[in-house]
């Protein structure tokens, strides 16, 4: 059986979790702590250092996140049959990456006063500047999922970064900041409605 290794929180573990729970796609859940995930990467385990990977029954090692998402997508019939969506989607992967930098920057911070200027420039700016973009892609698509008429992959990994950012766990950043985005925030109860149909399962 396959096993996703990664930390036990979302992360960029939870889209890829859901992917594969929502294609009944048999797989290990494997969740290490940090001293675990530093013996994996001096033993050479990691491909490029970081986590999750996933490692296929040949004992091929995938890595990077997005890469097994698009695997996981494959797997779970969660890829668009439409070129052009599979495009939209890998963008708004990609653009997911990007926001989520600029988030973990200011995590990896360890001078608080540069956290709180971060912090500031990200609530101020940044997550107002692709809370629209993504109210936008909304409207473009025009079925409450931000690519087609379905849930994709791209629904499942913004989603849990923007739970990330509005839930109150990261100081300086409010938890209100979707107010003025009135269809991202009903796309959000929408992906977890349909999360909850198949993470119970």
């Amino acid at each position: 059986m396959i096993q996703l290794i990664y930390f036990d929180f979302a992360g960029r573990g939870e889209a890829i979790r859901d992917a594969l729970r929502w294609g009944r796609v048999p797989f290990n859940d494997v969740r290490v702590s940090f001293a675990e995930f530093q013996a994996m990467r001096a033993s050479g385990r990691l491909p490029y250092d970081r986590l999750p990977i996933l490692e296929l029954e040949d004992g091929t090692i995938l890595a990077q996140s997005n890469t097994i998402l698009r695997w996981a997508a494959e797997r779970a019939g969660l890829t668009p049959g439409s070129r052009t969506d599979a495009l939209l989607v890998e963008a708004l992967l990609d653009s997911a990456e990007e926001y989520g930098g600029q988030l973990s920057t200011s995590i990896r911070v360890t001078d608080e006063a540069v956290r709180a200027h971060l912090r500031s420039d990200l609530a101020a700016r940044w997550l107002p500047q692709w809370f629209g973009l993504l109210e936008q892609r909304l409207g473009a698509a025009g079925h409450g999922w931000l690519v087609g008429n379905a849930l994709t992959v791209a629904d499942l990994k913004v989603v849990h970064l923007v739970d990330k950012l509005v839930n109150g766990t990261l100081s300086g950043i409010p938890t209100d900041l979707l107010s003025p985005f009135p269809a991202l925030t009903a796309w959000r109860s929408k992906v977890h409605d349909a999360r909850r149909g198949f993470t119970q399962c």
